[in-house]
């Protein structure tokens, strides 16, 4: 299975685990799925630790490689196509983060791992919680 990670769900397996549902905790540890990582994730919690938004997460801003290393998570970047597709999706959801998980979980048909009820507006985005 290919997961991709919602930001959430990354800063929680990092620094919360005991937060991760257990079928999260599950397909997380499971070395048969990939688990992927957003380039958007890097720029969400960069921008909300700046913000102060998440003062616990500056270890994983200062050592984010590291961080995804020790998950064995793989990053995924954004094309121009995903982001064309984030920006003209015709759904209320406003968040620009979540716009572009959505993109790529609908892109290259990936499961994401979110317990974010707002995925459910975006057509074709299959979540794990």
């Amino acid at each position: 299975m290919q997961l991709l990670l919602d930001t959430h769900v990354l800063l929680w397996a990092l620094l919360e685990p005991q937060k991760l549902s257990p079928i999260l905790r599950n397909a997380l540890e499971d070395s048969d799925n990939t688990l992927m990582v957003s380039a958007a994730s890097a720029w969400e919690i960069a921008t909300k630790w700046r913000l102060g938004k998440l003062p616990h997460a500056r270890a994983v801003v200062e050592n984010y490689a590291m961080a995804l290393h020790r998950l064995a998570a793989v990053e995924l970047p954004i094309s121009g196509a995903v982001a064309r597709q984030a920006g003209l999706w015709q759904v209320p959801h406003r968040d620009p983060f979540d716009r572009l998980l959505a993109a790529q979980a609908s892109s290259d048909d990936l499961l994401l791992a979110s317990t974010d009820p707002a995925f459910a507006q975006f057509e074709g985005v299959r979540t794990l919680a």
